[in-house]
């Protein structure tokens, strides 16, 4: 089955590989960072996708049985499920009493030898408990014994050894690898298929376990590797160990074509030691093994590991091109585009021109494509690479490209097709594969696209599926949604505009159990928007003129705008890509979009639109800051103040709001400035000596009496100072009328 069957192998894990990648944590792959080595990279093949078509299996055939959980050994759980299953109905005496078999089956693995198991067994049907006695004895390495007990399962009546059968002739053929005779368990490995093909059960998957122990002993007989077996001696005779990997890749090949894990790694552990050992020339004339070392050095997992630094200038490459690419080339056009892609990857681009000069396969058209466009020819290269794009879709079911190289074709001719100015074709292009390259479609719609452009492609989609809710505590979980995210972009891009009342049929509806009370401000809804909406209106100016009061009133609309545009501006206004990354909650400053045209490439593009720059100016926030929604709030939250009385606690406080702000933005000279404005223009307050740390709710209600109280308290100063005047005078006329009568008193007395 494999170099070692009892460990356990992961799945190849197939990522879609990009221009340039992103780091952190959970980036998607990006094909715009790096145009120019996005179009010229390899075209890189999918060793588990060519591994399992080396060869075309019969539909309906054996399949593979292997389990990830290591603590149930395939015999085991497979007896188990047998047991409840009701499949040994027939062999048993009685009625079937399911916890009794499964007690009498973990009494009879439990024994110490054969005549124990059977015994403990007593009752289960003979074929299985026999085999189960087997099996101990093959454990403990006493395989006389055990294959005397695989025999006898043979000498059964025909109805109860069917059962075991398969697995019986399987087991007889790994005996006689350890007894190393190499022709007997072959044999013995052939009949396990034969068995099974003629119908007999195969619970544990034998049948297709036997092509991965004949192949090994086929390299055991060549000397590939070592086993800890008597191995019988053998002229060392190229020809002779030439067919030996021959038919060993063969048999691996038919055994991953039927599903087995096991079969990839085994496959790739041959080209590995291939390679490794310089037997490229004695094997490479064999079509099945040059095909294994064109899957395996193309590949982008080889060694199930990604290499970087891999390329032209990898020995592995150039060790293997120049003995795959040394064979005539053969006739047909699948093997002739894969050797194309390992031309061009070697960097023999005249063969591997000559290779896809006839080619019509998917493969062989987008290794042209780029061969084109190295050459210069764009209008060849869009040509061949939508050529390929269109064959695999009109593929059917028949194999072509795996598919994440369909994905990355997909990207490539989205990148030509943005080059050409045909921008929303190019997002035509890269939206059904959003999950992949979500940054990409995220550049193309918020920084490229006009905002109507936009919209006429998010009104074309179908309604947005609801993202079912994530355990997943990454930024790029299973519930992304292309089609909500898209259309919530667009709709913080109509904010951003201006277009609130469009906006509004694009945000979310409210999750349900949320509170309102506790905005989520990266993930605005469309209740959060009908707030800022109403805000905004409450804001706008009345006609002619605002009395006083109402000033006031617009004031506290004003900055219950910034308020919002401060706590939820991210859901509202907020950037997908750069500068503030709503898509990863602002967390990082890049890592989804790009925050220039050119990406993370340092030189121009050719690759570039034609107007593609001008757009991406254009279509800038403003201000084109991180998180640049703080910077608007601080300004709205300072516009506020400008409608408020300057000696009023709200217009101190709006002014204390509008700095802290400016801070959270890290704009320290903005809330300096705000901070000389209020010292200027504003009143005293206890609080201000924490300005812009600390800030009070603005009274607003003080500030709609403040002139009344201002008036009242001056008509009383007023009023105090008059009649103070009036008194003085009173007093004034008092003492003079009192002086006149005690003068006219005195005359009188003189004159009496």
């Amino acid at each position: 089955m494999s170099f070692n069957r009892m460990v356990v192998v992961a799945l190849l894990v197939v990522a879609g590989i990009g221009g340039a990648f992103a780091c952190g944590p959970d980036f998607p792959w990006q094909l715009l960072d790096n145009r120019d080595q996005t179009v010229s990279d390899r075209v890189e093949l999918n060793f588990a996708f060519e591994a399992t078509h080396l060869v075309d299996v019969p539909g309906g055939g054996p399949r593979a049985v292997e389990r990830d959980d290591t603590n149930s050994p395939e015999a085991v759980a497979s007896e188990r499920e047998e047991a409840r299953s009701g499949a040994w109905r027939g062999l048993l005496a009685g009625a079937i009493d399911t916890d009794r078999l499964e007690s009498k089956l973990d009494a009879a693995r439990a024994a110490n030898d054969g005549d124990a198991a059977l015994s403990a067994g007593a009752g289960l049907p003979v074929a299985v408990v026999t085999y189960i006695a087997g099996a101990i004895e093959f454990r403990a390495g006493r395989l006389d014994a055990a294959m005397g007990y695989f025999e006898a399962i043979d000498r059964l009546p025909s109805d109860q050894r069917q059962i075991r059968v398969v697995a019986a002739a399987y087991m007889r053929g790994r005996i006689q690898q350890r007894l190393g005779s190499m022709q007997l368990a072959r044999a013995a490995f052939q009949a396990a298929r034969q068995y099974a093909q003629a119908g007999a059960p195969d619970p544990m998957g034998l049948a297709v376990a036997s092509l991965g122990e004949e192949a090994r002993t086929d390299l055991v007989e060549a000397g590939l590797i070592e086993v800890p077996w008597p191995v019988p001696a053998a002229d060392a005779d190229e020809a002779r160990f030439a067919r030996f990997i021959a038919d060993a890749v063969r048999l691996y090949a038919d055994q991953a074509a039927r599903g087995s894990k096991m079969a990839l790694l085994s496959l790739n552990e041959v080209a590995r030691r291939l390679i490794a050992r310089d037997e490229l020339k004695r094997t490479v004339a064999d079509p099945f093994v040059r095909r294994l070392l064109v899957a395996y050095v193309a590949s982008r997992e080889r060694d199930y590991a990604w290499n970087e630094n891999a390329g032209v200038k990898d020995p592995v490459v150039v060790l293997v091109s120049e003995a795959v690419l040394s064979q005539p080339a053969p006739a047909d056009g699948k093997d002739l585009d894969r050797l194309a892609a390992l031309a061009y990857q070697a960097g023999r681009y005249e063969l591997a021109e000559r290779l896809t000069v006839a080619t019509s396969q998917p493969l062989g058209l987008w290794v042209r494509a780029k061969l084109a466009l190295r050459r210069g020819d764009r209008a060849a290269a869009v040509r061949d690479w939508t050529a390929a794009l269109t064959a695999t879709e009109n593929a059917g079911d028949a194999p072509t490209l795996d598919t994440d190289s369909k994905t990355r074709l997909r990207g490539e001719l989205a990148v030509v097709r943005l080059s050409q100015g045909e921008y929303r074709d190019s997002l035509r292009l890269l939206f059904p594969v959003a999950g992949t390259y979500w940054g990409d479609v995220a550049y193309i719609t918020e920084r490229v696209l006009t905002v109507d452009e936009l919209k006429a492609f998010v009104d074309a989609l179908p309604a947005a599926r609801e993202a079912a809710p994530s355990t997943d505590d990454g930024f790029w979980s299973s519930s992304f949604s292309p089609v909500a995210n898209l259309r919530a972009l667009l709709a913080r891009r109509l904010v951003r505009d201006g277009r609130l009342g469009e906006a509004l049929a694009y945000f979310p509806p409210p999750v349900a159990g949320s509170s309102s009370d506790q905005p989520n401000g990266d993930r605005a809804t469309v209740d959060d928007a009908r707030d800022y909406l109403a805000a905004v209106e409450a804001a706008r100016p009345g006609w002619p003129f605002d009395w006083p009061w109402q000033t006031v009133a617009r004031a506290e609309a004003v900055f219950k705008v910034a308020t919002l545009t401060r706590q939820q501006g991210m859901g509202l206004m907020g950037t997908e890509g750069p500068p503030d990354e709503t898509v990863l909650f602002g967390s990082f400053p890049e890592g989804v979009g790009q925050s220039r045209p050119e990406g993370l490439s340092q030189s121009p593009s050719s690759l570039l639109g034609p107007d593609e720059a001008s757009r991406f100016a254009a279509s800038a926030p403003k201000p084109d800051t991180r998180f640049h929604y703080r910077g608007i709030a601080a300004d709205r939250a300072a516009a506020a103040a400008d409608l408020l009385p300057q000696r009023s606690q709200a217009y101190a406080a709006t002014l204390c709001w509008a700095a802290r702000y400016a801070i959270d933005n890290s704009d320290q000279a903005k809330a300096d400035a705000i901070y000389r404005r209020y010292v200027a223009n504003g009143a005293y307050q206890a609080w201000a000596r924490n300005f812009g740390r600390t800030c009070p709710p603005p009274d607003f209600e003080g500030a709609r009496t403040f002139w009344m109280q201002r008036i009242a308290a001056w008509v009383t100063q007023i009023a105090g100072s008059v009649w103070r005047h009036i008194t003085l005078v009173a007093v004034v006329a008092i003492a003079l009328l009192g002086a006149a009568a005690w003068g006219r008193r005195a005359l009188r007395a003189r004159r009496s």
